[in-house]
């Protein structure tokens, strides 16, 4: 057995595949891994560039490229920061991160904006390192070649240097408790408007040469993305009764609790924490910057006590709401994809080309902004509500609908809950023909209907004949009528589910089945299909009349619970529609 998955998983190993071709390594990569490679082809190569040199730029970022993953790039207006007015570039494939970030801004655009601070700028690397002996010979050894350390490092640091960056300090730390004979030297910089990482780790490269002999093991020499002391501080405040929202108090203390739960709950705090990120990873990635580390350190930071909390903090003393964040964001604003990629540098055009520290401040209004729309939409109307409103887009989209479509449906959604399965019904019932529902209670029609039938008549669908068909239709009613009462009762959850189907304008699908019914049609009760007829209608008769004299009475229907008489006209002309369709009457 093993041999043979074995041949059948090298069969698709490849070697050399990095000096293919482009082209080739589509061919390759269909050929193998696709069941339509021509359309697969199609589809990669739609999303090139037709800018040539562009595209080859793109190409370059990474290694084995086959094609462009398009994200989209929108932008948040009227944010107010430190009393300066911005347009924030935001990529994000998440709906109403962008919208709502957008009108939050608005919100405390009048309130006097956010207001941000940096608490520092200093980044961190380390050089990991094995050392067997007696820890005073290391530190003394350490403290004779300290400024050696500093001196390796002197080509790299000139430019940095120039520009008020450089490396601050140099620390031997003892880590033995922790891990036999691990010590670090842990190593302090200022970047500037560089993020640094290039920089920091050919520091650390050329420390660790320096520093090493015959009795430290060096492990490696890397940066660290946790930065606790590269922090910004972020905040918005004002009266609560400026809050412009129904029984402000009441908002602002549930917005506080809100709060608070994220700080004590772990599991609530990865989640706020999570919508904080959406609102700052959307520029970090719009500006060229590494979401990765940015995520990686600030969900550190979130878990600094040892547990993991919240990152945004609230507090209502006085009269007065505040609300603010401190986190801590290594950025840059020059070298790596920053100057590279062209929307990069759009969105950084766009925010009037800031300073590192001052990208620092826009990021974290940004993210501050997204975790109050968040807590504002979950103590008030559900985070839902907001989401699947801008979520209708992309189901509308999956479904294929045309902009007529579209503006008709996005019409209809503005005063309705919004899901995917109402969307998804309510699409539907645009795109079907009308039915032409049979009236079931017009006792003529239905007589004139019926009379077409004979013992020879066939269904389109199903395996009843036709009058076991007519008599399935008189049990049916019998139940409703209240003379016959089944065992068979849906449950509470599943009637709250299925009821609303029979006030939309679907039709009963081919294949349903109460859950009362046996796979095999009952046996006639009547000798006769006119005798079955007769009885069919005068349980229709008795329907209306024992609904009439009784307008409050409720019936449980086997499959969609408790009805009352509306509900069941509107079952009864489904089912009378669907089994007339059975035998093509029609």
């Amino acid at each position: 057995m093993f041999p043979n998955v074995y041949q059948i998983a090298m069969g698709k190993i490849i070697a050399g595949f990095s000096k293919l071709t482009k082209e080739e390594k589509i061919n390759w990569l269909t050929k193998n891994f696709f069941q339509n490679p021509s359309e697969s082809v199609q589809i990669i190569e739609q999303y090139w560039n037709k800018n040539e040199t562009l595209q080859n730029l793109h190409d370059d970022f990474i290694e084995n490229t086959i094609s462009n993953f398009y994200l989209p790039f929108g932008i948040a207006p009227n944010f107010v920061i430190n009393g300066k007015e911005y347009v924030i570039p935001m990529v994000i494939e998440e709906s109403s991160v962008v919208a709502a970030a957008s009108l939050v801004a608005k919100f405390w655009s009048t309130k006097g904006g956010f207001k941000t601070e940096v608490l520092g700028t200093t980044k961190i690397g380390q050089v990991h390192f094995l050392f067997v002996g007696k820890k005073t010979d290391l530190e003394r050894y350490f403290q004779e070649n300290k400024i050696e350390l500093f001196l390796a490092t002197e080509s790299i640091t000139k430019n940095m240097e120039k520009r008020g960056g450089g490396i601050l300090d140099i620390q031997l730390k003892d880590k033995t408790t922790d891990l036999a004979n691990y010590y670090q030297l842990h190593i302090t910089f200022e970047t500037k408007d560089s993020m640094g990482a290039n920089f920091i780790n050919s520091c650390l490269e050329a420390i660790a040469n320096k520093f090493r002999n015959d009795d430290i093991e060096i492990i490696m020499s890397i940066l660290s993305n946790y930065v606790p002391e590269c922090l910004v501080r972020a905040e918005v405040s004002c009266k609560i009764a400026d809050l412009e929202i129904e029984n402000p108090r009441k908002f602002a203390e549930k917005f506080y609790q809100a709060v608070k739960i994220a700080e004590i709950e772990p599991y609530r705090a990865v989640t706020h924490n999570k919508g904080i990120m959406n609102g700052i990873d959307a520029v970090v990635l719009a500006t060229g910057n590494d979401f990765r580390a940015v995520e990686a350190g600030v969900h550190a930071y979130a878990s600094r006590s040892g547990k993991y909390t919240s990152l945004s903090h609230c507090s209502i003393d006085d009269g007065i709401f505040k609300f603010w964040i401190e986190i801590p964001l290594a950025l840059g604003t020059i070298g790596g994809l920053t100057a590279l990629h062209p929307m990069s540098k759009i969105s950084l055009e766009m925010l009037q080309n800031p300073s590192a520290k001052e990208l620092m401040q826009i990021i974290a209004a940004a993210g501050l902004a997204q975790n109050f729309a968040a807590l504002r939409a979950l103590t008030t109307k559900g985070i839902q509500h907001g989401h699947m409103k801008m979520h209708l887009q992309n189901i509308l989209n999956q479904l294929g609908a045309s902009k007529k479509e579209k503006n008709s449906l996005i019409d209809f959604f503005k005063n309705q809950s919004v899901s995917h399965a109402a969307v998804v019904n309510k699409f539907n019932e645009m795109r079907m023909a009308k039915v032409a529902w049979i009236d079931f209670l017009d006792e003529t029609l239905v007589r004139k209907k019926l009379s077409k039938l004979t013992s020879d008549s066939k269904p389109i669908f199903g395996i009843m004949n036709a009058q076991q068909m007519i008599e399935h239709l008189s049990a049916i009613t019998k139940i409703a009528n209240g003379n016959w009462t089944v065992d068979t009762f849906v449950s509470d959850e599943k009637m709250a589910r299925r009821k609303p189907f029979l006030n939309t304008e679907n039709e009963l699908e081919i294949g349903f089945k109460a859950t009362l019914f046996l796979e095999q049609p009952n046996s006639f009760q009547f000798i006769s299909m006119q005798q079955a007829i007769d009885d069919l209608i005068s349980q229709l008769q008795l329907f209306i009349k024992v609904f009439e004299e009784n307008p409050s009475r409720t019936v449980v229907h086997p499959f969609f619970g408790e009805l009352n008489f509306e509900h069941w006209k509107k079952f009864q002309t489904k089912h009378f529609t669907h089994h007339f369709k059975q035998f093509s009457l029609l």
